[in-house]
């Protein structure tokens, strides 16, 4: 028993074992495949003349040799190992690093494209609103340019009307018109009353009608004859007498012969300018201006 020896106190050494730590050890790795190293794997040849299992000092140093060397083999697979793997990690933090940064700037990419689309689509509301506004303001516009021709229509056909009331009414040249039943003559316009009135009330009668008496052109050569439209001589009763205008030349200034007026009478186929009392009763001939349309605007 005392040349018997146990190495009940030595510590399993546990190596963590990977395929590259195989091909450093070669065949010693597969003694210790499930990464724990004790002394069942060394193999100790039995002393002899002694009982199984036990060996002798030589035989131990032997066997720690081996396993220290087996021990430095498998740290500095690890430490290999362990330095590639944390090379790989920092590499893998520095990659993560950069796709994190990358990240960030797609988010703020992505945020500022939300912010354009956002504005666009605001931009895009308020188009819309403005288009709307815009139709309905087109609409509306069409709708009182309808209103407006409906009424320009209704104007027209006023006015056609009026210009036919008037062109019973009215006797008309080129561009002026003289009231119906007044007779037009170089832009004047005649009304024969045969109504018998002083001249006062001849006057006064004359100025109902916005006219007042005739006065007629006076030949230089006889200044008692007046000369008459043809279109009224025609109209005129050769037995009656029709007051007139006072002509200055026969005006009068004493009291006396104020009291005398102008009439017309024909005498021998002339019309001729008379005194006679103002109290007279006779027939009158009224004078006013033709009125013109405006411009654009014929009856014929």
């Amino acid at each position: 028993m005392a040349d018997a020896i146990t190495y009940a106190d030595l510590r399993f050494v546990k190596v963590p074992l990977k395929n590259s730590a195989s091909n450093h050890l070669g065949q010693d790795c597969e003694a210790y495949e499930d990464g724990e190293l004790t002394y069942e794997n060394v193999q100790v040849s039995p002393v002899p003349g002694g009982p199984p299992g036990l060996a002798s000092p030589a035989l131990a140093d032997k066997a720690d040799l081996q396993v220290s060397r087996q021990f430095q083999e498998g740290t500095r697979i690890w430490e290999a190992t362990n330095s590639s793997l944390q090379q790989q990690l920092r590499e893998k933090i520095s990659q993560l690093g950069q796709k994190e940064v990358e990240l960030q700037e797609s988010q703020k990419e992505l945020i500022s494209s939300q912010d354009t689309l956002q504005e666009k689509q605001r931009t895009h509301e308020d188009t819309e609103q403005q288009l709307q506004a815009c139709q309905a303001e087109r609409a509306k516009t069409k709708e009182n340019l309808r209103n407006e021709e409906e009424r320009r229509r209704d104007l027209d056909q006023r006015l056609t009307s009026t210009r036919e009331t008037l062109r019973r009414l009215s006797s008309c040249s080129s561009d002026t018109c003289c009231p119906c039943g007044w007779i037009p003559y170089q832009e004047r316009c005649f009304y024969i009353s045969h109504t018998l009135r002083s001249l006062e009330e001849s006057q006064k009668y004359c100025t109902s009608l916005s006219s007042k008496l005739a006065a007629f052109d006076e030949p230089s050569k006889y200044y008692y004859e007046v000369s008459l439209p043809s279109g009224l001589e025609e109209l005129l009763d050769r037995s009656k007498s029709y007051w007139i205008q006072m002509s200055k030349k026969w005006r009068h200034d004493s009291d006396s012969q104020s009291r005398y007026c102008d009439k017309i009478k024909k005498y021998y186929q002339k019309w001729k300018r008379i005194f006679s009392e103002c109290a007279e009763l006779h027939p009158c001939i009224c004078e006013s201006e033709a009125f013109r349309f405006p411009d654009g605007i014929h009856l014929n």
